[in-house]
């Protein structure tokens, strides 16, 4: 079975990529062939390589939505004309603009194709739509985003399956839980990249709100890049601004591109997520799967990913609830489940289990 995944990107930013990564590592050798549609130009810069098509006209993500629409019928022309050269059993599509080019393919090829919804977006119209029309076959990453999108998940077209980490993962050592021991500095880690939507100047803002005592005893790396997009250079130097005048560049480090994840979380007490509507972090569910508590934005996938025990949740986009939660923190007030409990937590969101089901949705339509 071949697969051609709509992504539509133009550089290797993680993400869906490393959701596809994480499916073709347990794929079984002939059972399926996974092929990415990224933009022209894009360059491979993590491992495992995947294989790609490529389009001069596909994009994934657009501010700006008439973009989205004007691109969409090129792109679709590219996607046709691909098609007529390789034949691929399942279109699968990932990103905004690759919806709409899918939609264009369900309506005038007459075939299914699938879209898993990456994004809690603002304006619902058209993803309600597009899970109602005729050969749209619609994945959402967990309940909270079909409850989000006004989408019953008893709907013939609507599948529920989580974004995967890596199954290697639960066969690592669990991360030891931090010393009970006062005044001991609490190790947070944060993956992902900067840009504002990631909203790293909340822990900026609620390390301001701590005493000066507390704020010694907190050091946050953030491992991420930053893209090359405007409004990403924008807020990294916006952010790093506000890390000077609060004065808190020993506690909050921003610490480049990594493709060591796994490393930096091993050398850390807490993940720390502070976006808003984070759909379903692949570095949120890797931290849980090697035992690490997590604290996290009330929103999005997070409310779905970390249960009760397994971190704490604050008031999203409110600095004076993040800090509430950092002296709980702090102060040993809160007392995680053990590692192993917290790995337990998201097994069922290991790549292995997400390709069974994956497997099991192409299958019924191929």
């Amino acid at each position: 079975m071949k697969v051609l995944h709509l992504v539509g990107d133009h550089e290797d930013a993680g993400g869906v990529l490393s959701v596809i990564r994480n499916l073709q590592a347990v794929t079984p050798e002939g059972e399926m062939h996974h092929c990415v549609w990224v933009k022209e130009g894009y360059r491979e810069s993590r491992q495992p390589a995947l294989e790609y098509r490529y389009s001069p006209s596909v994009i994934a993500e657009s501010t700006k939505h008439l973009r989205l629409f004007a691109q969409a019928l090129p792109a679709y022309g590219d996607l046709k004309r691909l098609l007529q050269r390789e034949p691929f059993d399942i279109i699968h599509a990932h990103s905004r603009g690759t919806l709409l080019v899918g939609m264009l393919a369900a309506r005038f090829l007459k075939r299914p194709v699938i879209f898993t919804n990456h994004n809690y977006a603002r304006r619902l119209g058209l993803y309600q739509w597009a899970a109602r029309q005729r050969n749209m076959h619609t994945v959402v990453l967990t309940p909270n985003m079909a409850r989000h999108y006004g989408l019953n998940e008893e709907m013939k077209n609507l599948k529920v399956i989580s974004a995967c980490f890596s199954a290697a993962l639960l066969d690592e050592d669990l991360i030891q839980p931090a010393p009970n021991i006062p005044d001991h500095t609490i190790r947070f880690v944060g993956v992902g990249n900067v840009i504002g939507w990631k909203k790293w100047d909340l822990i900026v803002k609620a390390l301001q709100l701590l005493p000066k005592v507390d704020q010694s005893r907190i050091q946050c790396d953030i491992w991420g890049p930053t893209l090359d997009l405007p409004e990403s250079k924008s807020f990294d130097q916006s952010l790093r601004a506000l890390i000077q005048k609060n004065g808190v560049s020993d506690q909050f480090r921003l610490m480049g591109s990594t493709t060591d994840i796994k490393s930096k979380l091993k050398q850390s007490d807490w993940f720390v997520l502070p976006s808003t509507n984070e759909p379903c972090s692949v570095a949120l569910m890797e931290a849980l799967a090697m035992g690490l508590p997590a604290l996290v934005s009330e929103s999005g996938g997070n409310v779905d990913l970390v249960h009760d025990g397994c971190g704490l949740h604050f008031k999203p986009d409110t600095p004076k609830s993040l800090a509430k939660q950092l002296k709980r923190i702090l102060e040993g007030a809160f007392r995680p489940l053990s590692p192993q409990q917290i790995r337990e937590s998201v097994r069922m969101r290991s790549a292995t289990v997400v390709y069974r089901q994956y497997h099991k949705l192409y299958q019924s339509l191929n």
